[in-house]
């Protein structure tokens, strides 16, 4: 399952990051990485973007990002 399969409230942990290494380094500096437990605060489907909560840290994910993030919901 993609990141951008949850919904709102859903809480899951990151199994893979299949994104270019730049991209992968910004999301291990959000706390995003393998083994990362985090949560869905909001979708927005109109405009593709995911707000998610990992690490105490609160950020805002497009839809391409969240296509390359490979999750288990919990």
């Amino acid at each position: 399952m993609m990141l951008c399969e949850l919904k709102r409230g859903d809480r899951a942990v990151v199994m893979k990051v299949d994104l270019p290494m730049l991209l992968k380094e910004r999301l291990r500096a959000l706390r995003l990485y393998s083994g990362a437990k985090f949560t869905v605060l909001k979708v927005s489907l109109k405009k593709g973007v995911f707000l998610v909560e990992a690490g105490g840290s609160k950020f805002a994910l497009g839809r391409e990002v969240a296509e390359g993030v490979r999750v288990w919901k919990m």
